[in-house]
């Protein structure tokens, strides 16, 4: 059975300056018409920074969504023309203060595929360079913490560290560089 809809038509129903909201005529497989609401953030990087004694960084601040502090893995949003490495250097300097002098893939995913097309690619940042400082952005606040990556993965798995990027990549990093 072919499950994919074809696009009618689309409609613009919010611009902002970080996303867009859109309204979509489908057609469905059984050939009746139906609206998508679908909400396209710009891409994204995560970057899993882990230093040779095995402490990662991890930055928490206030995330006005879901109104509560969290912890998160590095991340940023890819600016046009960059590629997703790029990004993941940059931010891993910008916000924890340190730089990747090795940068590997991990994993890519679409954060919420019911309603977006958000897509995060998430690095692994070795051999970690300490730069002077942070370099936030204006009006970013945040806090650096660092952990064992044992503590942190415990965290997560406790339910304490709730951002998905953050909870997927330790999960990653323990079955695939832990596990060999």
């Amino acid at each position: 059975m072919d499950l994919t809809e074809t696009l009618l038509r689309t409609q613009v129903v919010y611009q902002g300056r970080y996303l867009r909201a859109e309204e979509q005529i489908v057609r469905q497989p059984d050939g009746r018409e139906a609206k998508r609401e679908i909400i396209v953030p710009p891409d994204a990087v995560g970057i899993l920074p882990i230093d040779t004694a095995g402490n990662v960084y991890l930055v928490r601040q206030y995330r006005p969504a879901i109104k509560q502090i969290t912890l998160e893995i590095p991340a940023g949003v890819i600016d046009p023309g960059e590629k997703p490495l790029e990004t993941a250097g940059r931010e891993c300097a910008e916000e924890i203060g340190y730089h990747p002098k090795q940068l590997d893939f991990m994993f890519m995913y679409y954060h919420s595929v019911g309603f977006s097309s958000g897509k995060i690619e998430v690095f692994l940042g070795r051999n970690l360079d300490a730069l002077p400082a942070q370099s936030l952005d204006a009006g970013e606040f945040i806090e650096i913490v660092t952990l064992s990556f044992e503590e942190a993965h415990q965290q997560a798995l406790s339910g304490k560290i709730v951002d998905s990027k953050t909870f997927l990549a330790f999960l990653w990093y323990k079955a695939h560089f832990l596990s060999k």
